[in-house]
């Protein structure tokens, strides 16, 4: 089954819009592809449940198949606007 990997930068309620977002990060197992519509909605659902508000633009991106450690140095290099991101991940 297909393991996907969705980075989302975040800013915690209470916390400045200008401060320095974070990355949070989560997998999914899916049978199809996912969608990026499909993608901003689980991130919205999480965003609710732990009370945070997304950064940059709400863009989401396909940053392609990748090895996980790859994934994550891709994601590093994105300008600060980047909001979603998202991969399908490669087991090595």
């Amino acid at each position: 089954m297909p393991r996907y990997f969705v980075s989302y930068r975040k800013i915690d309620e209470g916390v400045a819009a200008t401060d320095k977002p974070e990355w949070a990060s989560f997998s999914v197992e899916s049978e199809s592809s996912l969608e990026a519509h499909a993608v901003r909605e689980r991130v919205e659902k999480r965003l609710d449940l732990f009370g945070e508000r997304l950064y940059g633009s709400g863009e989401v991106l396909w940053l392609g198949k990748e090895p996980l450690d790859e994934f994550l140095m891709k994601r590093e290099q994105l300008p600060l606007d980047a909001s979603i991101i998202y991969g399908l991940i490669e087991e090595r």
